[in-house]
C-alpha cells in the first residue's frame, strides 16, 4: 500500500473515534462504567472529551506526516505507526479486557490492531 494512503487511513481512524467521542461521551462511559451517574458520570465525560483533544492532536500528526518525502523517513515513520496502534490494542486489550471483569471494545481493537499489522506490512513493501 503507497504510504501516503497508508497514512491517511492511520489518520482516518482515530479521527472517527475522536467524533464519536465527543457526539457520544456519555455513551462510551457508560459502556465501561455502568453504574456511573452524577459527579462520576461527569468525571467520564469530561476525560472523554480530553482523549478526544489527544485524538485529534494524533490526526493531525498522522495526516501532515504524509507529506514525507524520504523513503527511509517513511519507514521510520511508519514503524512508529506500527509500534503506537500495537500498544495501543494492548493497552485497550488489558486495560478493559477479560482480566477485569469490564467487557471487551471489539471495534477498537480490530481497528488498532488492524492498523497496527496494515502499517508495519505497508513498510515492508517500501522500497
Amino acid at each position: 500500500m503507497p504510504y501516503k494512503m497508508m497514512m491517511s487511513i492511520a489518520a482516518i481512524v482515530p479521527l472517527i473515534f475522536l467524533i464519536a467521542f465527543v457526539a457520544v461521551p456519555e455513551f462510551f462511559v457508560l459502556q465501561a462504567f455502568p453504574a456511573a451517574e452524577g459527579l462520576g458520570l461527569e468525571i467520564g465525560i469530561t476525560y472523554r472529551y480530553i482523549m478526544a483533544g489527544m485524538l485529534f492532536i494524533v490526526v493531525c500528526l498522522l495526516f501532515q506526516s504524509r507529506k514525507v518525502e524520504k523513503v527511509d523517513n517513511q519507514k521510520e515513520i511508519l514503524l512508529g505507526v506500527s509500534i503506537g496502534f500495537a500498544v495501543m490494542c494492548v493497552v485497550i486489550i488489558l486495560a478493559e479486557g477479560p482480566l477485569r471483569g469490564i467487557p471487551l471494545p471489539v471495534p477498537p481493537v480490530i481497528a488498532t490492531g488492524a492498523l497496527a499489522i496494515l502499517s508495519f506490512w505497508s513498510r515492508t513493501k517500501l522500497s
